[in-house]
């Protein structure tokens, strides 16, 4: 694997934490908030996780399909593929007062695997 392959599996890597850490950051705001600012939250927070969970699947896909690199998918793809199977579990009309324990977890749990596979990529590189 090249220097340029290197920097896009970091930088894809490290985005898809960052926006995880964000998700996670909202749940816990929602999670702390009363119930005139978990009515404004919940919008914020369902876009949030929409939009991430179709970002994440359109990278699989095209690391699936189109990318030629095996290397850089061998790092990217497992990490990915992991993270999208838990939130897979959580659904949009999970996202309420009533089970945002649940969620949160299943972020956690996501997040945590995350760190470890960006954590493996830095010492293996």
């Amino acid at each position: 694997m090249n220097d340029y392959d290197m920097e896009k599996v970091r930088a894809s890597l490290h985005y898809f934490r960052h926006e995880l850490k964000i998700l996670l950051d909202l749940l816990e705001s929602y999670e702390m908030a009363n119930y005139e600012q978990k009515t404004i939250l919940h919008e914020e927070l369902i876009l949030h996780f929409k939009k991430y969970k179709v970002k994440l699947k359109r990278e699989i896909k095209i690391l699936i399909e189109y990318d030629a690199n095996l290397l850089s998918s061998d790092f990217l793809l497992p990490s990915l593929a992991v993270v999208f199977a838990y939130l897979q579990d959580i659904g949009v009309n999970r996202i309420n007062p009533n089970s945002i324990q649940k969620v949160v977890q299943q972020i956690k749990k996501a997040y945590f695997f995350m760190e470890r596979c960006d954590q493996r990529f830095k010492i293996e590189t």
